[in-house]
């Protein structure tokens, strides 16, 4: 049997160990962590999994630990589902996956998890800390290797674990990744319906979005993502935009002119999927 290889990158909260677990079984698999191998130090140099992150801004040797790991993976034959947010970097071989994930929708993840080295009171307290170590994870890792974890064109398969199961999310990771090792062409990103904002006036095409912020609007294809949402699917394959709107540097003010709370209303109301979340922009007013 021809050996698997496949790297889970991704938000905080996103699924990741509970998916990963799934797939090591599916294709009899080993599965490396690098999220439990940082919880591990965190909890033996007695500091929070988010003050180890800042402490690591510093001390660069906590990364070298964990990644001299990760670049021993590349060459080796075995099969293995690699946890890591660094895999796709250091682990090429590897079909890499990125698991996004709204932060509310994570932040109630990880305090339902009970995990000792995340201890948090309340859920904007979750919240907060989520969105604080997605900054001090992307500010190290542009430090020490002038890349940037959250650009979504460094991986192979992208699907949103925000509202859908665990054993649906690894469904479709198996299914692209055999694709993918077949050879065969198939859509880059899977969005949950519910995390789709109103954005673009074009309705026709294929269905298209934006993100920004960490937040999905559509940016043409209205039409096939209603049919799609219709026929009972919630999990839908889009193509991704870099840019949008008229001009250089237009996409966050057409963003801000083009999704408003009328829109998405409407939207909730022709397409029937209730808007789990809406942006920072639209709940300030």
């Amino acid at each position: 049997m021809q050996k698997v290889k496949i790297s889970l990158a991704g938000d905080l909260g996103s699924g990741k160990s509970t998916v990963g677990r799934i797939l090591a079984e599916k294709f009899g698999a080993e599965i490396y962590s690098t999220g439990t191998i940082q919880r591990q130090i965190a909890e033996s140099m007695g500091m929070t999994t988010l003050e180890l992150n800042k402490y690591s801004e510093t001390h660069p040797e906590i990364d070298q630990m964990i990644d001299d790991g990760l670049r021993a993976l590349n060459g080796q034959d075995l099969s293995v589902i690699i946890d890591s947010r660094m895999a796709w970097h250091f682990v090429p071989s590897s079909f890499s996956v990125y698991m996004t994930a709204d932060a509310v929708v994570s932040a109630r993840r990880i305090m339902e998890a009970g995990r000792s080295s995340e201890p948090f009171s309340s859920l904007d307290e979750a919240v907060r800390s989520v969105r604080s170590r997605r900054k001090s994870e992307m500010y190290r890792y542009a430090a020490f290797y002038d890349v940037n974890i959250k650009d979504l064109e460094n991986y192979d398969f992208v699907i949103d674990t925000s509202f859908a199961s665990p054993e649906r999310v690894a469904q479709e990771i198996a299914s692209h990744y055999l694709d993918h090792m077949a050879g065969k062409p198939f859509e880059r990103y899977l969005i949950c319906a519910e995390r789709l904002l109103p954005c673009a006036e074009e309705r026709g095409g294929a269905p298209r979005f934006v993100e920004q912020d960490g937040f999905f609007y559509i940016a043409g294809g209205a039409d096939k993502i209603l049919s799609l949402v219709r026929g009972g699917e919630s999990l839908l394959p889009l193509k991704r935009l870099r840019s949008f709107g008229r001009g250089k540097g237009r996409k966050d003010a057409f963003i801000l002119a083009n999704c408003t709370a009328e829109k998405i209303n409407a939207w909730e109301e022709e397409s029937g999927v209730k808007m789990r979340v809406r942006p920072p922009f639209l709940c300030a007013n």
